[in-house]
C-alpha cells in the first residue's frame, strides 16, 4: 500500500467515525504527513517497508523531538497509531 492509500483509507475512517469533531485528527494527518516528508521521507516514499524499520513508539519520540513544542499531541499519536494498523 503505498501513502496515498494509507492517507485516503485514514480519512476515510476518521470521516466514518461518530467523532464530535473529526477535522482535529484530519489536520493531525496534515502535520504528521508534512513532518515525516520533511524529516523522514522515505516513509511516505516507500511505508510498507519503512515504517516496519522503526518502532512505533521510536517514531513518535522522533516526531516529539521535531516540533517546536517537543511533543505530539494525541490526536497525532492516534494518527501513527492508524498508519501502523494499515501497514
Amino acid at each position: 500500500m503505498d501513502w496515498t492509500k494509507i492517507k485516503k483509507s485514514i480519512q476515510i475512517d476518521l470521516l466514518s467515525k461518530d467523532l464530535e469533531k473529526p477535522n482535529i485528527r484530519l489536520n493531525s494527518l496534515e502535520r504528521v504527513e508534512k513532518l515525516l516528508t520533511l524529516k523522514n521521507p522515505n516513509l511516505i516514499k516507500n511505508p510498507k517497508v519503512e515504517f516496519r524499520l522503526i518502532d512505533k513508539n521510536e517514531l513518535k519520540e522522533s516526531l516529539s523531538t521535531w516540533k517546536e513544542s517537543g511533543k505530539i499531541s494525541g490526536s497525532e499519536s492516534s494518527i501513527i497509531n492508524e498508519i501502523y494498523k494499515r501497514i
